[in-house]
């Protein structure tokens, strides 16, 4: 099974004058994050079938009316919900739906201190009605799990057609990649590419890429992608 851990992401984004700033800045504090982070192994995210993602950001509550509470939309938790969520998969050993993924976060002793705990501080700090700041903060972690299965999605599809893609809460966090294939940087979600000012200067170079599909968990694009992807990095290896 394809496995990634941070190191490995170290060793191939940690390369640039930029990247040494941004990495000694963020482990200089050695806290639980870093901790967290560094221990971090990704293994059961590479062999998710993307029909269980699917399935998995169809479970989720739809939007509905979203109170407006300004504690909550400037919430800014410790633990990037990128690395509670890799925690999940990998302490389960499965993609959870919304209601599992919700009770872990409530009963697994690390998931609570870095999510759960921390919602439920802000939320009874809130000068809002409770009842809004709480259905403020739930469509917050919805949201934030929607944007997760996302980005876990793409890379089932690509991986699906043969295109070795990989992540890493490190690389999303310190180094602001969000996947990678080799040298070649991925923007799964389309836009501006956040790591290129980091990685501009590197030798050897590393090339940008922004998947632009479209609509979340649209396949057809994916699979177009995944084909020109597949060609540009595998000539001559067939569909």
């Amino acid at each position: 099974m394809t496995s990634v851990t941070a190191l490995d992401v170290r060793r191939l984004f940690n390369v640039t004058q930029e990247t040494r700033f941004r990495f000694n800045g963020w482990f200089r504090t050695r806290d639980e994050v870093v901790a967290r982070v560094m221990e971090h192994v990704c293994r059961v995210v590479f062999a998710l079938p993307a029909a269980e993602i699917e399935a998995a950001a169809r479970s989720a509550p739809g939007p509905g009316p979203v109170p407006e509470v300004r504690e909550i939309a400037q919430w800014r938790p410790r633990f990037p919900f990128t690395v509670v969520a890799h925690h999940v998969v990998e302490a389960l050993g499965r993609l959870p739906d919304w209601p599992e993924f919700r009770a872990f976060c409530e009963a697994d002793d690390v998931a609570r201190a870095m999510l759960w705990a921390p919602a439920l501080e802000v939320v009874n700090s809130a000068a809002a009605d409770p009842r809004a700041a709480r259905a403020a903060l739930r469509a917050r972690v919805i949201a934030d799990y929607l944007g997760f299965l996302r980005d876990l999605h793409v890379l089932a599809v690509l991986r699906g057609h043969g295109v070795e893609v990989l992540t890493h809460p490190l690389a999303d966090v310190v180094f602001q990649v969000d996947a990678w294939v080799e040298r070649l940087v991925l923007n799964p979600r389309g836009g501006p590419q956040r790591s290129e000012a980091l990685l501009v200067h590197a030798m050897p170079p590393y090339f940008f890429f922004d998947l632009a599909v479209g609509a979340p968990f649209d396949r057809v694009p994916l699979d177009r992608a995944a084909r020109g992807l597949r060609e540009v990095l595998y000539p001559g290896a067939g569909s």
